[in-house]
């Protein structure tokens, strides 16, 4: 069975330059019970997960660790995470993440796309998944584009 072959941030920023792919960074925490219900529920579904492993590069990250990030040429950690465990890291500061979960989608060149913050279901996730890896984001520019979209979303990856 198919699982999400997660990386660090790092890896996936390197793995980049090489083979240019979106990124789809997963921001949670280990106390999030919605970031356990994605993982379980949406993320362990095996379309989904292959899916996500052909299209991007999965990134798993805890806000609350201490994983040093290099993004941009800039360095970020938690330099907090001794002191105060549970202390937010610098690049979700930086990258303005306040709610867990929180997905950011990057473009090939490792530039933000769109974040989307909250709890999903698998039907939710494949949703902008799809939409994302095949940039058909670029032509939603209205919400009734959104409203449109979503309405006539063929799901092709659930089980």
């Amino acid at each position: 069975m198919a699982q999400v072959e997660w990386m660090t941030m790092n890896e996936a920023l390197t793995a980049q330059k090489n083979e240019p792919r979106k990124i789809l960074f997963k921001a949670y925490t280990q106390s999030c019970p919605n970031c356990k219900w994605m993982d379980k529920h949406a993320f362990a579904k095996a379309e989904i997960a292959q899916f996500i492993n052909t299209n991007y590069y999965p990134v798993k990250f805890d806000v609350e660790g201490k994983e040093p990030i290099t993004y941009k040429g800039k360095n970020y950690g938690n330099k907090q995470y001794k002191k105060f465990p549970g202390a937010q890291h610098e690049f979700a500061e930086v990258m303005k993440i306040f709610e867990y979960p929180t997905l950011i989608f990057y473009d090939e060149k490792a530039n933000v796309i769109n974040p989307v913050s909250g709890k999903m279901g698998p039907r939710k996730l494949e949703v902008y998944i799809t939409m994302l890896a095949d940039d058909t984001y670029k032509s939603i520019r209205t919400g009734q584009d959104w409203a449109d979209y979503q309405a006539s979303f063929d799901y092709q990856l659930q089980d």
